[in-house]
């Protein structure tokens, strides 16, 4: 057996690598242990053991009434509905793009026979890979290991709130001393949240890992909660009436022994299982209690495993056919880019930059520009073409739920907000647009007299700023290259960065001085409308030149036809703010650069226009709200975007998560040797594994800053090669 390694994406070559699997030794030392724990257990309690009365097991296990039975069928079939979901979960997150319904018929068939037959890693796997077409051995081990990662985890902090609840009745300071561990465990538990929100992805050794997002996690807890307790529930029925076990005292005993057996690893816990719920219920009846524990075995372990393999058997390996998914790759397919000329909604523009997906409405003729965050599915600006804003809501957040994250809207427009709080979610202002209206713009108005200040300025520096057709690329990169210089790194997800082939199709406003560029404006176009998107002045500018840069796209947007500009987005003030969101904004106006921005748009006597943020609770507008500042201040390297001929092409990828390092190819744009990450790509239709499509740019003949190739793997992706990245200027939000 053989697995594909990603290879020299450049060359389209792949690497096959065998299969590891675990020699004789390690499996050997593996039950080692096992025998090792089983053994310790048995000497710990080899006297009660020794003590079994088998006849009176056998006598208690035949007094189970029917009716006992029953209700222990009916708590086993709801603990394996919640082991069913673990699977349908981590499928969702892991992006295996496997039918629900099939995944969690597979998670209990793999659950039912693994956990009775023992080695669970192996016999889950194969199970998994048997049911489940499409889905490789190597895939079907990551899942496997993924759901008993995750039940161990989740296993260890739900004890810990279960022992400080309900304390296991121990002798002297054991409740405190298991209490204060417990504590320990949940402060471990808690920092991991916090990793997860701050610093999802991490590097252990050669292998980038990325943890869960905390929706994920409060599922997992929460299957774990429902799996636990009904599993326990079914041991509790069995038990006779006078056994004087109640549900809530067996719950942590049961916790503990359900954790050893599954460490130990033995088939179905065998052995540490019941020896450690005898060592914590020792005021129990032992004959009862190992009656009732033979017929949980029975209900809980050799039904579903007999059900298992009868599943198993039946199986079928045919290919499910699914619908094609709705959350389109970033690509701007020559029908998504007429949806969004017609939409007039200029910064839909932003999917040119190629890091933006769309949500499709049912019909394919409308949509939503989305953004995945960590945590959130973010959706920006307001729904277009023929999507309604409430199917839109709907669709997001089902779209966020299948795969694990939180749904959130950013800058919808008035009216959307309003739909947004009608259909139950929590809607707060997130900034203002600034929009002037071409009709009645005049310098002469009271407002603008600082305007008109800065222009005279900059008139008698000799700045002349004109809307230029075809600017040469170049030139604009110098500029952009000086101001990172200056400024440090650009910002991102609604605001765009600088490249040339995402500028080259905005309105470019030049400045020069004596023939020389000192600065440039870009803004996204639409039929009736300019939104500023990139402005970029030389360090050497004169006092004035954005000023005269705005002032010379108004004129040109005049010309052109259009009724309106706006400058962009910009925070509100914390003093029209009400409630603790007002801290949040003024602690971000005293950030570096946020006063002399509001000082610049506000100078053009704009009309404002609120934007506002949403998202279905309180908690969820919170968590997209960080998520989103996070995204804005340290976006992701730019990555070319695939080329798509069709939608239909663009629908059949999902999206894989994007690895840091892994698969650089160094292409050349504008003279540069770029370091571009190419993701790896998921063909529904295939199941397979493709390299996504790589773009190379060709070098000028006579460009003599071309450099050849290095092929250098340090080279960090998305960064020029001499170290120094374009920023944004423009529209600061956050």
């Amino acid at each position: 057996m053989a697995h594909i390694k990603p290879g020299n994406a450049a060359s389209g070559t792949t690497h096959v690598a065998p299969l590891r699997l675990p020699g004789w030794g390690t499996a050997l030392r593996r039950q080692f242990v096992v025998i090792a724990l089983l053994l310790g257990f048995a000497l710990m309690l080899r006297e009660r053991i020794a003590a079994l009365d088998w006849v009176a097991i056998g006598a208690a296990f035949a007094q189970v009434s029917w009716l006992q039975w029953s209700l222990a069928a009916l708590a086993s079939a709801g603990s394996f509905a919640a082991l069913a979901n673990y699977d349908a979960l981590l499928h969702r997150a892991l992006g295996t793009a496997q039918p629900p319904a099939r995944a969690r018929r597979a998670g209990w068939v793999a659950i039912a026979i693994s956990q009775t037959v023992g080695f669970g890693l192996i016999s889950g796997a194969l199970v998994r890979w048997r049911m489940l077409p499409g889905l490789s051995l190597r895939e079907a081990s990551r899942l496997t290991a993924a759901v008993a990662a995750s039940f161990l985890a989740a296993w260890t902090l739900l004890s810990a709130l279960v022992l400080i609840a309900l304390p296991l009745p121990l002798a002297g300071n054991g409740v405190w001393a298991v209490r204060a561990l417990a504590g320990v465990v949940l402060l471990a538990g808690g920092g991991l949240c916090v990793l997860a929100v701050l610093q999802p992805g991490m590097k252990i050794a050669r292998w980038h890992r990325r943890l869960p997002t905390l929706p994920v996690m409060g599922r997992i807890m929460w299957l774990c909660l429902l799996d636990t307790a009904f599993a326990a529930l079914a041991l509790w029925v069995l038990l006779p009436t006078g056994s004087g076990i109640g549900a809530l005292a067996l719950y942590p005993a049961f916790l503990i022994a359900l954790g050893v057996g599954f460490v130990s690893g033995s088939p179905g816990g065998v052995g540490p299982f019941e020896v450690t719920l005898l060592a914590l219920l020792p005021q129990s009846e032992t004959a009862p209690l190992m009656a009732a524990i033979l017929a949980w075995r029975l209900i809980y372990y050799a039904a579903p495993a007999m059900l298992a393999m009868a599943a198993l058997v039946l199986a079928g390996c045919t290919q499910t056919e699914r619908a094609p998914p709705s959350l389109v790759p970033p690509a701007l397919t020559p029908q998504l880019a007429r949806l969004v000329a017609q939409a007039n909604q200029p910064e839909l523009g932003l999917l040119r930059q190629g890091e933006h997906m769309v949500l499709l409405s049912p019909d394919a003729q409308g949509g939503w520009m989305i953004w995945r965050t960590p945590q959130a599915l973010v959706a920006l600006l307001d729904p277009f073409g023929s999507a309604s804003i409430a199917q839109s809501l709907t669709q997001l957040r089902s779209q966020a739920h299948e795969q694990g994250r939180i749904a959130c809207a950013y800058k919808l427009g008035p009216r959307a907000a309003a739909i947004a709080r009608g259909s139950g979610w929590h809607v707060a202002p997130v900034a203002m647009e600034c929009w002037l209206e071409l009709a009645g713009f005049t310098l002469e108005a009271a407002a603008r007299s600082g305007l008109r200040r800065k222009l005279r300025k900059a008139s008698k520096a000799g700045v002349i700023c004109a809307l230029e057709q075809n600017p040469k690329p170049y030139e604009l990169t110098q500029i952009a290259r000086q101001w990172a210089q200056a400024r440090g790194r650009e910002r991102g997800f609604s605001m765009g960065r600088f490249s040339a082939d995402y500028v080259a199709q905005q309105a470019v406003i030049i400045a020069r001085q004596n023939g020389a560029i000192i600065g440039f404006a870009s803004f996204h176009t639409g039929h009736t409308e300019w939104v500023l998107d990139l402005m970029r002045p030389a360090p050497n500018a004169p006092n004035g030149t954005m000023h005269a840069l705005i002032l010379a796209a108004v004129n040109a947007a005049r010309a052109a036809g259009i009724k309106r500009v706006s400058l962009a987005a910009l925070a509100p003030r914390a003093a029209d703010i009400d409630g603790p969101a007002r801290k949040i904004w003024d602690r971000a106006e005293k950030g570096a650069g946020a006063a002399g921005l509001r000082q610049f748009k506000m100078g053009f006597a704009p009309r404002l226009s609120p934007r506002y943020i949403a998202a279905p609770s309180c908690g969820a507008l919170m968590l997209g709200a960080a998520d989103i500042a996070r995204a804005i201040h340290a976006p992701p390297a730019l990555c070319p975007p695939p080329k798509h001929h069709s939608l239909s092409q663009a629908r059949g990828e999902i999206i894989r998560p994007r690895a840091r390092h892994s698969n650089l190819a160094h292409v050349h744009h504008e003279g540069k040797e770029f370091a571009n990450c190419l993701p790896a790509w998921q063909d529904r239709t295939k199941g397979r594994l493709v390299a996504r499509p790589q773009r190379h740019e060709t070098r000028g003949h006579n460009d003599r800053r071309a450099k050849p190739p290095s092929g250098n793997p340090r080279l960090a992706d998305g960064r020029w090669r001499d170290g120094h990245q374009p920023v944004q200027h423009g529209a600061v939000i956050w």
